[in-house]
């Protein structure tokens, strides 16, 4: 397959051209001792052979190696003043014991002066110009890292994803052919049915189905809450129609047992009070109306 080839060629180059920064790497990825204390940063240049000796004994990390450098450049520059300073001595002990002794001027001073402060400026443009590549090259270093370790990573998938692809198709394989013998199962139990058409929908039918139907969700949840906004009034509307329910079925009540009392009286032969009352109710108006017409006579 042409992911076994990329991987066979991949692997070849890696053969072919190794990383020589991996061979370098190895003591710090393969080294598992306890770190252990650096000497003080005070220590001697005779320091320099007690930490040579004890760097196997540590463990390689970045950290530590950026401590070693450290140590190793404040060590370099102590030792380099110390050997200046001894050849300065020298040279001087032997211009003034030899014979003739070397006598230098003033001017010889100056003219060394000027060229060792040209020389001077030279070797801080170079040191610039090392520091610009050094840190070039760290960056570079860490582009390179990341790149390496995405490779990596990438061949590890690669080997990793193909046996997984396979189980899974497997299992596909089996659920569709367990799918495959429950609907034959089905057909033989339920020979008339033909199952639900839905189910044999196309992705792009299927997907406009599940549309419309959560369109319909939607507008009927738009109506369930418009719904819900007009409850409060129906409900404060059902409150005052039961009040007016129960002042009818009171007024009903009454009036139907008055109705009753009084078809009992009159079977019984006695007098109804209601009609006793109309009777005086229809006695006041008349003399009501009777004091009015006076009334009207005595205004007229």
């Amino acid at each position: 397959m042409e992911y076994q080839n990329a991987l066979a060629a991949i692997r070849a180059q890696q053969s072919a051209h190794p990383l020589s920064i991996i061979a370098l790497a190895e003591p710090i990825a393969t080294s598992q001792t306890q770190p252990q204390k650096h000497s003080d940063s005070q220590s001697r240049p005779s320091d320099a052979l007690s930490t040579s000796e004890t760097e196997s004994n540590l463990q390689l990390t970045p950290a530590t190696l950026i401590a070693d450098l450290a140590h190793y450049k404040d060590l370099f520059s102590k030792l380099r003043f110390s050997y200046l300073e001894q050849v300065t001595k020298e040279k001087y002990l032997r211009s003034i014991v030899g014979d003739p002794p070397l006598v230098v001027s003033h001017e010889d001073n100056l003219a060394l002066e000027e060229r060792l402060a040209v020389m001077k400026g030279e070797l801080k443009t170079k040191k610039d110009e090392v520091d610009a590549l050094v840190k070039e090259m760290e960056g570079r270093a860490r582009d390179v890292a990341r790149a390496y370790d995405s490779v990596t990573e990438g061949l590890d998938v690669l080997e990793r994803v193909p046996a997984e692809i396979e189980t899974l198709r497997a299992e596909v394989e089996s659920l569709q052919a367990e799918i495959a013998a429950r609907q034959g199962d089905d057909d033989s139990a339920h020979p008339g049915s033909s199952g639900d058409p839905r189910m044999h929908l196309s992705l792009m039918a299927t997907e406009q189905a599940l549309m419309e139907q959560r369109e319909r969700n939607a507008q009927i949840d738009r109506q369930i809450a418009e719904l819900q906004k007009q409850m409060p009034a129906k409900l404060r509307e059902v409150e005052r129609m039961d009040r007016e329910l129960a002042d009818l079925e009171k007024r009903r009540n009454e009036s139907t047992k008055l109705a009753i009392e009084g078809r009992r009286r009159r079977e019984q032969g006695g007098r109804d009070e209601v009609e006793e009352l109309g009777r005086w109710y229809r006695a006041n108006e008349a003399v009501m109306k009777g004091l009015l017409g006076v009334e009207g006579t005595h205004g007229s």
